[in-house]
């Protein structure tokens, strides 16, 4: 039996890096595909595009929505798709022709429920790294969740392949400036069993709308990072109580981290505050490292105004433009 495999590509002003993009999925040595296009409002000619390839090959759907966000856009793709597994591609980055036939041949083999591969980073004027030698794993979605307190690219969504069953009713939050982390993590507690690989079958486009942000849209990323530690540690300790220990710690240590964040205002340092006041017993009774909980009930103790001008600020990161794509 040959699997449906739906493929949702969120699209928002990407004229310069869409065509590549669609032609590596519609070129993909599986051929059970539903191509999930998603204009969210570009004004630009991303949607003449779309439209260009829908009429070339069947197995495109594409959807022309008012502009409301990636996750929006992502969220209308999975309202549609009709796939026995689902795979994202942001519409700047393309993939390997062999990405899908190699996920879904794998993924079965190991009778798992996701599967993870590896990515380069493309930078401007910048050659492929050289393929790194296949391996593959079978491990369980607790130990898969224990990787997100080591390993930032747990996180990511568009390094895996998912089966429905376990992203069925998860949907990326709206509003966010970063949504992968409220998402992967859910579908991994639905799992049981992830493949994790090294081969290299994603192509992730280094832009410059991607690492310089605004003020404002920092600041955003702040906040969604607190919600998302703060939400995903409350999530996980009722699922798994012996983890709460582990996630605790992770949580308060980032927050620590954050607290010291060149953005970082007085009304984020409050709004901590508050999430860690519904913790307070939980971080004084447990054992955890002795200096992270000192830390942290200083922070909870000290004034925001008073904290921001003795806090070790740390600086606004420096960023070579050169070396990025527009």
């Amino acid at each position: 039996m040959e699997y449906l495999l739906s493929i949702i590509i969120p699209i928002y002003n990407v004229e310069k890096y869409l065509e590549k993009c669609i032609k590596s999925i519609i070129n993909q040595t599986y051929r059970n595909l539903e191509i999930i296009l998603i204009n969210d409002g570009s004004i630009d000619e991303s949607a003449k595009i779309c439209g260009k390839y829908k009429e070339q090959d069947n197995r495109i759907i594409f959807i022309n929505k008012k502009n409301g966000g990636a996750a929006s856009a992502k969220n209308e793709g999975l309202k549609v798709a009709k796939g026995d597994y689902i795979a994202f591609v942001d519409s700047d980055d393309f993939i390997e022709p062999d990405m899908i036939e190699y996920m879904v041949n794998t993924i079965k083999k190991y009778n798992s429920d996701i599967i993870q591969c590896s990515f380069i980073n493309i930078y401007k004027n910048t050659e492929k790294f050289k393929q790194d030698k296949i391996v593959e794993q079978r491990i369980s979605s607790k130990d898969f969740l224990e990787l997100f307190l080591t390993k930032w690219d747990s996180s990511l969504f568009w390094n895996k392949l998912f089966k429905r069953e376990v992203i069925e009713n998860v949907f990326f939050k709206e509003g966010r400036c970063i949504d992968d982390e409220f998402f992967t993590y859910k579908c991994v507690i639905n799992s049981k069993s992830i493949v994790t690989s090294n081969k290299i079958v994603y192509n992730y486009r280094m832009r410059k709308s991607g690492v310089m942000k605004s003020e404002s849209s920092q600041k955003q990323i702040l906040k969604d990072r607190v919600d998302y530690l703060h939400e995903r540690y409350e999530l996980v300790r009722k699922i798994y109580k012996d983890l709460d220990k582990s996630f605790l710690e992770h949580l308060l240590t980032y927050y620590l981290i954050i607290s010291k964040e060149y953005y970082v205002d007085e009304k984020l340092l409050d709004y901590m505050k508050d999430n860690l006041k519904s913790i307070k017993g939980k971080i004084i009774t447990s054992n955890i490292d002795i200096r992270v909980k000192i830390q942290i009930l200083k922070f909870m103790m000290t004034k925001s105004n008073k904290y921001i001008q003795s806090k070790n600020q740390l600086e606004e990161v420096a960023i070579d433009k050169d070396i990025y794509f527009e």
